[in-house]
């Protein structure tokens, strides 16, 4: 039995550094101009709130003397925001992507020597919530604005050399202070290692993945294309001869031996691309592949019911156990938050299924799996989300998925919150049914729980 750890391709598979993730010269250039697509928004979005993050901080400046005060409003709003925003206008050039880690690190370096500029510029005794900035500005350099492993190290290995420098020579910080304070500083470049590690690695995975599969299917194409050629050519024949039409019947069964051995070849390709996305989204949020499997226990068991043809079912079964394969592109950081998500999170994370689809589109599927992904999320009435689609533009498959996903997402417990119970579940149904959810669709699932006695494995 084949291993999803022997599908997944590892740093040799991939031609990949393990210590500067970076592949060969030719995909590295193809890798950086696709990332750079993906990301640009995150990071505009991230960049423009740090922007924003340091001019608010300037209220933290109210409280000294005026002279001072003046002088360090002009530091942020006459240098460094100006400085900030240009090279927020300049994101949206086409070659940005080539001096993206360039530009980015070097604000974070300029922003972190303003804050050292501050610092000993602020009377005695120091304003300490100036130091808290530059833990916010190490978040900021290896998760929010998405500078990549090695150029995000050096960033903040020089933002804190700056901090080091300042605290002994010019503030002549006390050596008990000081340990307390690098004790934080270095805590927080350690984790930001780890998470702009993690967060590159699997983003170049993805990438070549992707790229493999796009490969497989171009070879594939161009057999079939020749396939179909040669059959052409063969059944020219029949009009000649009848001796042409007996090598044709011999042709066809070859053809069709050929055929059998291209499904089966196709077949586990599709097996293989569906293990290997689980196994992808199990790696980054194990909350959300146990959603998933159980997601796909439920929709099987409804499509059942219904009495659904064996093609849909087929489908089905695809479609649920990676329905949230968009979560790939959402911070494990959201994923796993143990608290209410604000707006900007909750924002990324409605984003998933039209990640799900971008992932999924390319990929050839004999069913519209990237389509039901895109709208396992949206409501009878509209008020679902990306599309805000209604009861006749949503696929069935996509109404089942989006019943059995709330029925489990209620039942089971997530990191901010503990299960709400099935009861409570199946009455979110009934309440909703023929508004929100398909009513024969939501009473084949009250059926099952309330009189099959249906359970989660």
């Amino acid at each position: 039995m084949t291993k999803l750890t022997d599908i997944l391709p590892g740093f040799k598979d991939m031609e990949l550094n393990p210590f500067t993730l970076s592949f060969k010269k030719d995909i590295e250039e193809e890798f950086l101009s696709d990332y750079h697509k993906k990301s640009i928004m995150q990071v505009r979005i991230s960049f423009f709130l740090a922007l924003l993050l340091y001019g608010l901080y300037g209220i933290l400046d109210m409280h000294i003397h005026s002279d001072i005060r003046y002088l360090f409003w002009l530091i942020r709003f006459s240098v460094m925001i100006p400085i900030g925003l240009l090279i927020f206008v300049s994101s949206f050039s086409r070659n940005f992507y080539k001096y993206r880690d360039i530009s980015l690190a070097f604000c974070m370096i300029l922003y972190g020597f303003s804050f050292m500029l501050m610092l000993y510029l602020s009377p005695r005794p120091f304003d300490f919530a100036y130091y808290a900035t530059l833990i916010i500005t190490f978040i900021f350099i290896y998760i929010f604005i998405s500078i990549r492993f090695i150029p995000a190290i050096l960033t903040s290995f020089i933002v804190l050399v700056m901090y080091e420098f300042t605290a002994i020579w010019f503030l002549h910080t006390p050596a008990e202070m000081l340990v307390k304070y690098n004790f934080f500083f270095i805590s927080a470049n350690v984790i930001g290692m780890f998470a702009a590690y993690s967060i590159e690695f699997y983003a170049r995975r993805d990438f070549y993945i992707a790229r493999l599969i796009e490969e497989n299917r171009v070879e594939l194409d161009f057999l079939n294309k020749d396939l179909e050629k040669r059959v052409e050519e063969k059944t020219l024949q029949l009009e000649v001869t009848n001796e042409g039409l007996k090598k044709e019947i011999a042709f066809r069964k070859k053809a069709e031996k050929q055929l059998r051995g291209m499904n089966v070849k196709l077949q586990k390709l599709l097996n293989d691309t569906v293990s290997g996305l689980i196994y992808a989204v199990e790696l980054r949020d194990p909350y959300t592949a146990g959603h998933q499997k159980r997601v796909g226990q439920l929709v099987s068991a409804i499509a059942k019911e219904m009495e659904l043809s064996d093609d849909t079912q087929d489908c089905l079964k695809i479609a649920s156990i990676i329905h949230d394969i968009g979560k790939i592109v959402v911070p494990v950081e959201i994923l796993t938050k143990p608290f209410k998500l604000n707006e900007f999170e909750i924002s990324l994370l409605h984003n998933h299924p039209k990640s799900g689809y971008d992932i999924l589109k390319t990929i050839t599927f004999p069913w519209p799996i990237a389509d039901i992904i895109l709208q396992h999320h949206e409501r009878l009435d509209g008020s679902g989300y990306p599309n805000g689609l209604k009861d006749d533009e949503i696929h069935l498959e996509a109404k089942i998925l989006a019943v059995a996903d709330v029925v489990e997402a209620m039942a089971s417990h997530r990191p901010y919150r503990p299960s709400k119970g099935i009861k409570q579940a199946l009455a979110e149904l009934e309440e909703n049914k023929g508004t929100l959810y398909d009513t024969q669709i939501t009473e084949t699932c009250l059926k099952l729980f309330r009189e099959k006695n249906f359970t989660f494995k």
